[in-house]
């Protein structure tokens, strides 16, 4: 198969161009985190140009934009941006917390002010060093002692200061951002851990967490740059049971988790350690019960049975023994979510979904397909849908097996009719192979 290829999105035609079912090729060769997009990593994060072109597309300057999976806040920034309003939802507090940095109107000479104090109040390493997450065993085995003195009068001096509650934010993101870096944890994979082979030799704290916070305050200067008279509101709640008012939302954009999906709180362990008495997780046995709270969770809590409009595209005798229960759970907890969003969004209006198709032994599962049908269960009916390759030359690391490798992602426009069942249509398949040394992330 020939894939059309545009250098990003920004040269991606209007939806009206691009045939149904189309697969185009994405060379990301454009900058992915202008604005406070880079502020912090975050795993399986959306690329900008996707919420960009949906909201440009099918929204207008002034109406409320909705992203129910906001994840580190991609979608909500573009909005800003595009001069709109937002609302964001995520259950995990660590995404909510980097969401509010990354679009409070941050008082840029108050953070610069801040830094100053900072830089003349931070000077040493602390002697007498504690656990800052109960029930975490073994931290030296994740920070050197010295590394770990620093970071705990890092953040001691940050939650001592005197300042607006959105500069502390700010300060705490910064210093999240590189809890990853200055740790003994691998860089180059989305899972937590310490290589035994591959030895790490990380940066100092101090300059490291001097060096983020200069080019996080400088990222301010791009985003105001851009006339901002909107705001957006971040909400720590689940996409089942979310707290926006009925008919109040124009475009919804959003790409929620996939069937196999990424454990966002796992993967960024290291920085729980940290913040988690902050953001309300105070030790370890409340951390690994909060990972199993959102869609997609490995580990769901729930005895959920998969709805009877997801079996003809799904069979769970495809799926091993382990992750049976967990799609079962997925599936049902999108089929509340799309309920919620019925409610929310305007009648007539738009609902853009990214999603990917996970690859088992025995090929691809249609999860397209599955969610679309769910969705026409409330109403929603297909307008149109296109998927697209990303060929990210970054990438660094080959994986052996094929169970859970996404290879291409879809783009699905939704309309909510107001009304119950939907018509149906049918998504391609298109078997997009890769060699066994390829590399995936």
């Amino acid at each position: 198969m020939t894939l059309p290829t545009y250098r990003s999105f920004e040269d991606l035609p209007p939806q009206t161009e691009i045939g149904f079912g189309e697969i185009v090729a994405i060379n990301l060769s454009s900058h992915t985190s202008p604005f406070t997009h880079g502020l912090h990593r975050y795993p399986a994060k959306f690329i900008p140009q996707i919420p960009r072109w949906a909201i440009n597309e099918l929204s207008r300057p002034g109406e409320v934009i909705l992203d129910p999976f906001m994840g580190s806040g991609t979608s909500l920034v573009e909005a800003l941006v595009a001069d709109r309003y937002a609302h964001g939802i995520d259950l995990d507090p660590l995404a909510c917390l980097i969401a509010k940095a990354k679009t409070a109107r941050n008082d840029r000479e108050e953070l610069r002010h801040l830094h100053a104090r900072l830089a003349n109040s931070v000077l040493r390493e602390e002697e007498n060093l504690f656990v800052p997450m109960d029930g975490v065993k073994n931290f030296e085995h994740w920070f050197s002692r010295a590394t770990w003195g620093t970071l705990q009068n890092i953040r001691n001096n940050i939650l001592a200061l005197d300042c607006s509650e959105s500069s502390r934010v700010f300060l705490l993101c910064v210093f999240s951002s590189i809890l990853r870096r200055v740790s003994n944890a691998d860089d180059q994979t989305q899972k937590t851990y310490v290589s035994g082979t591959l030895r790490k030799n990380p940066p100092a704290a101090r300059p490291a967490f001097f060096r983020a916070l200069e080019r996080a305050i400088n990222s301010l200067d791009t985003v105001g740059s851009k006339r901002m008279d909107t705001h957006v509101r971040i909400h720590q709640a689940s996409a089942t049971a979310m707290p926006i008012t009925d008919r109040s939302i124009d475009l919804i954009v959003t790409s929620p988790p996939y069937l196999d999906s990424v454990d966002y709180m796992y993967n960024m362990m290291v920085e729980y350690f940290w913040l988690g008495d902050v953001l309300g997780i105070p030790n370890r046995r409340d951390f690994n019960e909060a990972r199993r709270l959102s869609v997609g969770g490995k580990k769901s809590q729930s005895n959920l049975t998969l709805p009877s409009c997801v079996s003809e595209y799904i069979d769970l005798n495809d799926l091993p023994d382990y992750r049976k229960a967990a799609a079962a759970s997925y599936f049902s907890s999108m089929d509340n979510h799309f309920r919620e969003a019925a409610r929310v969004l305007k009648t007539g209006r738009n609902y853009v979904l990214v999603i990917g198709n996970s690859q088992t032994e025995k090929g691809q599962l249609p999860v397209h397909d599955a969610l679309v049908s769910i969705a026409s269960t409330h109403g929603f009916s297909l307008q149109h849908a296109f998927g697209y390759r990303i060929r990210r030359h970054y990438m660094k690391f080959p994986r052996k097996g094929r169970g859970g490798i996404i290879l291409m992602d879809w783009v699905i426009v939704l309309k909510n009719e107001g009304r119950g069942l939907a018509p149906l249509r049918r998504l391609p398949m298109p078997e997009i192979m890769i060699s066994p040394d390829a590399v995936a992330h």
